[in-house]
């Protein structure tokens, strides 16, 4: 059974995110990194808590859900691009990791092949896709 049009638009928005990945990557550290600090030190005197903040931040990102997220669809992006051959890579940067997301239409014109080749080759590679994220759940 093939995928339906409406997973095909959703992995194909899915992978639209993989440009700003990193920038979400980031954004999500920092908001751990300001949120209020755990001060273990309540009173005024001498603690025997020695803070080691880098530790703490580095075990907060690895608990981190959602930073969790973020790497394992980076992981799961990254290689089904490594499995595409030549051709297939130069379609994933012109809509995928370019910073303007080209449409179908003009990424055939720019590779020279028809509308029907073009959307046989996004097919390969959503579905390549859609079997890399659904091994995951």
């Amino acid at each position: 059974m093939g995928l339906s049009k409406a997973r095909l638009a959703t992995l194909d928005e899915d992978l639209s995110e993989y440009r700003k990945i990193n920038t979400k990557i980031a954004l999500r550290k920092l908001e751990i990194e300001t949120q209020a600090n755990d001060d273990e030190n309540i009173g005024g005197g001498r603690s025997s808590f020695v803070s080691r903040k880098p530790e703490n931040l580095a075990v907060r990102f690895s608990e981190d859900k959602h930073i969790q997220y973020l790497e394992q669809f980076k992981k799961d992006c990254e290689l089904c691009y490594s499995k595409l051959e030549d051709t297939g890579k130069t379609i994933f940067e012109l809509r995928w990791i370019n910073n303007e997301k080209l449409m179908w239409e003009e990424i055939a014109g720019q590779l020279k092949y028809s509308r029907a080749q073009i959307y046989r080759k996004r097919y390969n590679i959503l579905e390549s896709f859609n079997d890399i994220r659904t091994k995951k759940a």
